[in-house]
This record gives structure tokens, C-alpha cells and sequence, in this order.
């Protein structure tokens, strides 16, 4: 049978089982038959009696007998003709830069003649994809899944939710898992579609026992010592298996009817004790050393323990049963049973301390020498080899780094005190890097302000990650002014250099950009382009593809936009794109769909890389993901989910300390509340919010889609102050000149203005103007925005196209379609019967929602999560017949709930 042990190359694991290639082939190497072993016929009939059933999971402690399980299951589907592959998770996989390299050898390995890679329709979520490669499969296929306990990331596990959510008929999936993982099974083990063998079941029963214990006749067991080693069980099959290994000392057989041991781990204890005193000397010598050893290989075994025959040892081992099993087919790693070597590892510590820092000690420098610095590291972290442990750190964060693997730096850093970093300022400037993009701001602190005290001392020129750490906190003046001061113009970069370069490079184009100067952030992107070339790291690659496609969009070019994310999203490795650089190509992407009016693919890009753009990206990148979508759910009449979008991006905002990013949302409000007809609403919002100041010396490229000033123009023209639009009109004006884009915008508004003050000849000019840059480009969104005053403008020069815009009339057309298709009908509104009386408190918070309180100050005011306030505006807008805050207000006056 096809298995995906047969398409990993085992050999590769002798030379590199652990080290820094992403891919760890033991990891798909299932654990071999175990000679006689007890078929567990009770727990396959259990299986049998559940046809339906397409996930698995064996949950249980450890010792209880969930990996022999599934490896018997394994062979059972093999005998079958089912396609098989098996893979195992650790703590290093709640990377998501770890873990989907796995999942996708995993899947190409099911069927090495496939074609695994997935459509060019990249907005899909990531468990589509595997779905997708699933169903394709020509035969019954079974996954196994061991260790599953050891994932805790929100977003894996989310993976799997959905995967276990539209898992093919002709799949099943096989979990081993200590606790019962949070992957939505409650749901689809009531509808039938997965099974729950919980601990009590994967105990073996009296007669499994007596089974068991059959298969070693040279102990010569009575029915009576049987059934107390089954009263001391419970059947646990660690504990069986340590019985019968102890049961040759005649101190064991004698206290069965005696013994009292309470708790598992303390009959694991009291029995790995006994097992041991049954080895010669240099045999316990050797299992207590090794026990500290997540893999063994004969040369590593050496060096532990200083004793040669290593190689031999671990095959008797192996063949006796002592709770080790071969990760590879040719016997070269091995792995101890967890709960054995945690055993052992803890009799070493309290029989002698020294031996288990010593044997941590030679671990961890054969695997410095061997070039293996995960290993190296852990083992110098256990030996509290503080400056081993950050040299090794130091030397791997240039590939952490680069590579995007941000989180693995940060577990890592995290467990190494802080005066042994402090000492190694390049150490600092990496981890640096990690908390910067993953917005660990308490972290980033203590490193920041060394960094700055090394500057001081003109021991380090942190540039380049200090800008970076500005740039994340919103500074701009500062992220500016360090980023000038690094020099660009080099064509020796490589590595870890070359990576920092990039990301300057990138900042520098972004800086740029903020001063219209868009041939310098042209040059600037192709510089961090090269960079990023040479140091192979799709990290500040990603920030790259996003400048390039936002300067495209800014400058009237939505197509060359679209088309550079478009190659970028299909050249992008499947699974291999969550990157936080990934996430702010994205952002853009979202920006750029939005004006587009390719709603559908914006809503799917983000629901797949939610996560990633909430908790990753830059200030800007995250208001133009949010900002879009708001109006995409807008546009789309889902005002509730708008209000949801809107509410989440004022989170980001206070949770960082963005307080320009606050403003947009405020403005953001105003909009959509004058948008919506709701006039008085609008004002008292913007009563709340600080005036627009002077314009700072740049325009960031959020400001040219939600800049505060917009909004303070749309207020200004629907409340009738026709002077104060057009003083602040002709003030953008200057701002907007050489950039395109802005320059459409503020057309569109004042083609708004003109219509209000009754000018409509001097209306058409201005949105003939908009027109000229939108027809070139393609843009719909921003038109959409103003349909309320412009719609019936565009429907008046569809009789009569302009001359001078490029197809007006085909362009014309998709406007007044797509204005159309979105126009919001509030016809009838608030006329039917209130459905319930609001509750008391209900009534507290429709009143803080009419005075413009966000949830999460509702919820500091009333002493309530912000849960539980959303919860209670649902039942508000049911009972009020509506779907968002706006229309729960004007519907709430019209009862005479509030004034």
C-alpha cells in the first residue's frame, strides 16, 4: 500500500532530523509493528459500528495507548487498500511558517503523480485548498494525526475546524491527542460525522490483559496476579507494559496484592524504577542519560553517555520493548515514549542533578557541531548554558528572521534570560525584528531602549530596526528620519543583510511615497526588491509587492495594480503565505478588489487572511484592509458586518496606541452615518472627534482612502455650510495635485458640493474629472461611496459621453450598474410594530448608541464585556426589525425610545 513514509526520503533524516529545514521527515514516519502486541478487537469493533464517522480522535494521557492504537489501525486500513500517511505534531509546529510545509508534504505524498497545486483562485481558504487535494484522490484514503495536544495556535486549529467541517466522503481522519482538541467536534460528533474514543475506552480491558500477559508465557502469571495488575491499572497500557518488564523482580510480583499507588504517574514512577533495576549497569546507565534526548542516533547516544556501542544497544533496546521505537527504516533515530523518558529524565535529576545538566550539556554540543540549532538550543537552555544557548539563537535568527519565522524566535528568546541577551547586541536587533512584526509592544521595550543606550554609546547603528519599531508604533517623524540616514545603494548585500536592507528599502519607498515623489519610490522598491532577491526572504518581499501595487493605484493605474497582485497571489507557495509580510500583501490586495468592485474575491481574500492582517501588519496596511472591507460590506448591504469591521479596527487601533488610526475610524462613522441620511447622528459624532489639524508634510497612502479631511468635507456639504466645503476643498486641493487617485476623490466630493449648492454645470465638470482618471484605471468603489448626490449625473452624461474619457460609455454603464445594484432602500423603515419590549438594560445601551458610544465603551461604562454587549445589540436590532446601528437609531426616534 502507498504510504508517505515511501515518497519522504528516510535517508535525509539521519543527516538532518531536526536541524533548520523547515521539513522533518521523521515526523511522517508512523511507529513500527510491536511484537506482541494485543489486537485491540474491541476498539475496532467500535470504529466498525461507526461507518459514518470521517473523524477519529483517540484522546487519552499519555501511556495510554493512542499511538500503538492508531498504528494498528494504520495496518488495518493498509490491508484494505486505503491509501495511508501519518503525521506527528510538537510544540515547533504552532509556527504556521513550520507547520503548512508539513501539511503540504503531507498531502503531496498521498499521490506523488498529482498536480497539487491549487487554482488561480488564490482568495480560497487555506483548508479548501487540502479539500480540494483530498477529493482528487482516487481511492479511500486515512490520515493520521499523533500529538495533536501539542498545536494550541488559534489559527491551526481554526484549519482544522474547517477541514473537519467539509472533509471528503472519501477521507477519514485519524487524531491522537492527550486532550480533546478545540476543532468543533461537539458538533460533528452529535450529527454523526466524527467519534470520541475517550481515555476509559483506550484502557485494555480483564481479558485484553490476560491477552497481554499470554504473549509473555516466561513470566508465568496466575489468573489472581492478572487480575491485580489489572486492579492496579486499570488497564493502562504504559503501566502493563512496565509491568511486565519489572515483573521479573521477585519485590514487584511480591507487592501486587499490596501495592497502593493512587495516581498514574506515580505507579509509572514506582515501575520505570523497577524496570531499570532489571538492566545491567551500563544499560541504566544509558537509558537514564539518553531519557533527556528528544531524538537518539547512535553518535549523539556517545557522546552522552562517553560509552561506544550505542548503534547495538539501541536495537535491543528497540527489540525488547523498552519504550523506544525507530524513526526511520534504517535504524539509525530513534524515539523514547514520552511518559518513559520523562520518567527516567526526572529519576536522573533526583539521583543526580549534575548527570542530567551534564548529559543536557553534551546534547546540546554534538548538535552544535552537527549544525542542529533548535536542538542546540533547547539542550543549552536545559543546562542553563545561558551564552550557548544565545549564541546558537543569535546565529539562527539569521534565518529565523528573513524567513518570517517570527514566532519560533520569540518561544525561543523568551525562555533565554535577559542579561544573556543584553549582552549580544545583534541578538537584540533580530528579536527586535520578532516583536516589531508580531506587535509585541510590552517585549519590544527593554529592547528598544538598549538599543538606543548602544546608539548612545556608538556601540550599534540599530537604523534600520529602530525605524521599523517607529514606523509600528506610528511614528513617523522618527521612522522617517532614521531610515535616511541607512545607505541603500549596495550591491554586496546577501543574507541576513540583505533582508534588513530590504526592509529599509521598503520603508524608504513607503517615505517616498508619502512626499508624491513617486519616481524615488519607483527606484526605492526596486532597490528593496533586489535586496529582498538576494537575501531570499519572501519576508520584506511581501511590504515590496504591496508599495509596488499602491503605487499603481495611486497613480490612476488600477489594472497594472490588480495584475501585480494577481501574479504575485499565483506565484506565492501554497500554504506558504501567511507570512506578516504575506498579510500586507494582502492588504493592499483588499484595497485594490475594493475599487475594482470584486467584492466577492475581497470578502474570501480577507476571511482567509483575517487573522494574519489584524495581528501583523502595519498601521497602514491594516487601516486600508479594514477600511475596505467596511465598504465592501457596505456596498453590499451587509451594514451589520460593517459595523462589526468598523468596531474591530478601533480595537487594533487602542490596543496599539494608534491614535491616527482612531481618527480614521471616527471619520469612517461620519461617513457612513451621512451616507446612510442620518444628519444629526453624523454631527454628534464628529462633535467627539479632534478637528483635522494642519496636514502634516506627507499623505500616507490610508489617508488617501479614509483621510480625515474627506470626511470633514462630506459634513460640511450636507450640513448646508457651502463656504466652509469649499475653503476646505481648495486646502486638499494642493495636498491631492500629483496624485491621481486623491485628485479623483476629491472631484467626486466637490462635484457633491456643486450639487448641493445648486450649481450642476459646474457638478458635471468635476465629475467629468473623476471620470477621466476612473475610466483609465477602471474604479468603481469610490463612485459607488458618492452615489447618493452622483448617480443621477451619471445617468445624465450616459446620454452624452464625454468625449474626452477614455469608453465613457461602456465605463459609464458598470458606474450606474454598480450604484445602482448597491443602492440602500430605507422605504417603510421603522413603520411595522415594535416586535419586543427592550429590556432595561437594552434600553441603556440603545441610549449610548445614539450618543455615538463604541461597544468597547459601552462596555466600560456599564461593567459588562464586550461580548455581552453585542450580544445585547443583536436582540436590539431584532426587535426593531433592522440590521445595523444607524438604522436601530432612526428606528428607536420614530417609537420614541430616545430624542
Amino acid at each position: 500500500m502507498r504510504t508517505l513514509t515511501k515518497q519522504i526520503d528516510t535517508g535525509r533524516v539521519a543527516a538532518e532530523p531536526f536541524g533548520d529545514s523547515v521539513l522533518c521527515p521523521h515526523k511522517f514516519f508512523a511507529p513500527p509493528s510491536v511484537r506482541r502486541a494485543v489486537e485491540r478487537s474491541a476498539l475496532h469493533q467500535r470504529l466498525l459500528s461507526h461507518p459514518d464517522a470521517r473523524v477519529i480522535v483517540l484522546q487519552g494521557p499519555a501511556g495510554h495507548g493512542k499511538s500503538t492504537a492508531l498504528q494498528q489501525i494504520k495496518q488495518a486500513c493498509e490491508a484494505e487498500g486505503r491509501i495511508t500517511a501519518w503525521l506527528s505534531f510538537d510544540d515547533a509546529d504552532n509556527d504556521p511558517r513550520r507547520f503548512f510545509p508539513h501539511i503540504r508534504a503531507l498531502v503531496s505524498g498521498l499521490d506523488p503523480d498529482a498536480e497539487i497545486d491549487p487554482p488561480p483562485a488564490r482568495s480560497r481558504r487555506r483548508s479548501d485548498w487540502m479539500i480540494e487535494c483530498l477529493r482528487r484522490l482516487e481511492r479511500p484514503t486515512a490520515l493520521f494525526l499523533d500529538e495533536f495536544q501539542t498545536l494550541t495556535a488559534a489559527e491551526l486549529l481554526r484549519f482544522f475546524r474547517e477541514l473537519i467541517e467539509h472533509l471528503p466522503e472519501n477521507v477519514t481522519l485519524y487524531v491522537g491527542s492527550r486532550s480533546v482538541p478545540e476543532i468543533g467536534l461537539s458538533r460533528a460528533v452529535v450529527e454523526g460525522r466524527a467519534l470520541l474514543i475517550p481515555a476509559e475506552e483506550l484502557r485494555f480491558s480483564v481479558d485484553e490483559v490476560r491477552a497481554f500477559f499470554s504473549n509473555a508465557s516466561e513470566l508465568a502469571l496466575s489468573g489472581v496476579e492478572v487480575e491485580a495488575i489489572y486492579r492496579q491499572t486499570e488497564g493502562w497500557p504504559a503501566a502493563l507494559q512496565l509491568f511486565r518488564l519489572s515483573l521479573g523482580r521477585r519485590s514487584v510480583r511480591e507487592s501486587l496484592a499490596a501495592l497502593d499507588v493512587d495516581r498514574p504517574r506515580e505507579l509509572a514512577d514506582y515501575l520505570t524504577d523497577n524496570v531499570l533495576a532489571t538492566q545491567p549497569p551500563d544499560v541504566q546507565d544509558f537509558l537514564l542519560r539518553t531519557a533527556v534526548l528528544t531524538r537518539l542516533t547512535a553518535p549523539l547516544c556517545e557522546a552522552v553517555t562517553g560509552a561506544a556501542g550505542a548503534q547495538s544497544l539501541l536495537e535491543l533496546l528497540e527489540r525488547s520493548g523498552l519504550f523506544l521505537r525507530s524513526l526511520d527504516n534504517e535504524m539509525r533515530w530513534f524515539k523514547y515514549h514520552g511518559l518513559f523518558s520523562t520518567c527516567l529524565a526526572d529519576q536522573l535529576g533526583a539521583r543526580d542533578p549534575e548527570a542530567l545538566v551534564d548529559a543536557h550539556r553534551r546534547a546540546a554540543h554534538w548538535h552544535r557541531d552537527a549544525g542542529m540549532h533548535a536542538e542546540t538550543v533547547y539542550h543549552a537552555i536545559a543546562s542553563q548554558d545561558w551564552d550557548l544557548a544565545a549564541d546558537t539563537l543569535d546565529v539562527w535568527a539569521l534565518q529565523l528572521v528573513p524567513d518570517g519565522q517570527l514566532i519560533t524566535l520569540e518561544r525561543w528568546a523568551s525562555q533565554i534570560p535577559w542579561e544573556a541577551i543584553e549582552r549580544r547586541p545583534a541578538l537584540i536587533v533580530k528579536i527586535a525584528w520578532a516583536y516589531v512584526f508580531l506587535h509585541r509592544r510590552g517585549p519590544l521595550k527593554p529592547l528598544q531602549e538598549a538599543l538606543e543606550r548602544m546608539e548612545h554609546d556608538n556601540r550599534l547603528r540599530p537604523d534600520v530596526v529602530l525605524s521599523m519599531a517607529a514606523i509600528s508604533s506610528d511614528d513617523l517623524a522618527e521612522a522617517f528620519r532614521r531610515v535616511r540616514r541607512v545607505r541603500l545603494e549596495r550591491d554586496d548585500s546577501d543574507g541576513y543583510t540583505a533582508f534588513e536592507l530590504g526592509a529599509a528599502g521598503n520603508l524608504a519607498a513607503y517615505h517616498a511615497l508619502s512626499q508624491n515623489r513617486f519616481d524615488d519610490a519607483a527606484h526605492l522598491i526596486e532597490l528593496a526588491h533586489e535586496h529582498s532577491r538576494r537575501g531570499s526572504s519572501p519576508f520584506s518581499g511581501g511590504y515590496n509587492i504591496a508599495l509596488a501595487a499602491s503605487v499603481s493605484l495611486l497613480q490612476g493605474d488600477l489594472q497594472g495594480a490588480l495584475k501585480r497582485c494577481r501574479v504575485a497571489a499565483r506565484e506565492a507557495r501554497p500554504l506558504l503565505d501567511r507570512s506578516v509580510a504575506a498579510a500586507a500583501m494582502n492588504a493592499c490586495y483588499l484595497w485594490v478588489l475594493y475599487e475594482a468592485n470584486e467584492l466577492d474575491t475581497a470578502e474570501a481574500l480577507f476571511e482567509r487572511h483575517h487573522d494574519i492582517i489584524v495581528e501583523s501588519t502595519l498601521p497602514d496596511f491594516a487601516a486600508v484592509a479594514l477600511l475596505s472591507m467596511v465598504r465592501v460590506c457596505d456596498a453590499r448591504g451587509n451594514k451589520a458586518q460593517a459595523d462589526e469591521r468598523l468596531d474591530e479596527m478601533e480595537s487594533i487601533a487602542r490596543a496599539n496606541g494608534w491614535t491616527r488610526m482612531l481618527r480614521e475610524v471616527g471619520w469612517e462613522r461620519v461617513r457612513r452615518a451621512l451616507s446612510s441620511g442620518h444628519l444629526a447622528y453624523a454631527q454628534t459624532l464628529a462633535a467627539t472627534l479632534m478637528p483635522p489639524s494642519e496636514p502634516p508634510p506627507w499623505m500616507l497612502f490610508a489617508d488617501d482612502l479614509g483621510d480625515p479631511v474627506y470626511g470633514a468635507i462630506r459634513l460640511a456639504i450636507h450640513g448646508g455650510r457651502a463656504e466652509h466645503a469649499q475653503k476646505l476643498l481648495q486646502q486638499q486641493s494642493g495636498r491631492c495635485a500629483q496624485r491621481p487617485y486623491a485628485r479623483m476623490r476629491l472631484s467626486l466630493l466637490e462635484a457633491r458640493w456643486h450639487v448641493r449648492s445648486g450649481t450642476e454645470r459646474a457638478a458635471l465638470r468635476a465629475l467629468v474629472e473623476a471620470l477621466r482618471v476612473g475610466a483609465t484605471g477602471g474604479y468603481i468603489g469610490c463612485f459607488v461611496e458618492e452615489r447618493e448626490d452622483l448617480l443621477p449625473l451619471l445617468t445624465k452624461l450616459q446620454a452624452t459621453p464625454p468625449p474626452d474619457v477614455d469608453d465613457a460609455a461602456a465605463y459609464l454603464s458598470r458606474l450606474i450598474a454598480a450604484c445602482g445594484g448597491a443602492a440602500d432602500s430605507r422605504a417603510g423603515e421603522g413603520s411595522a410594530a415594535l416586535i419586543e419590549d427592550l429590556t432595561e438594560r437594552e434600553q441603556a445601551i440603545l441610549g449610548l448608541l445614539a450618543k455615538g458610544v463604541s461597544n468597547k465603551e459601552m462596555a466600560r461604562r456599564l461593567f459588562v464585556s464586550e461580548n455581552t454587549v453585542k450580544f445585547h445589540l443583536k436582540n436590539i436590532y431584532a426587535k426593531l426589525g433592522v440590521d445595523n446601528r444607524l438604522r436601530a437609531i432612526t428606528t428607536a426616534r420614530s417609537y420614541g425610545l430616545i430624542t
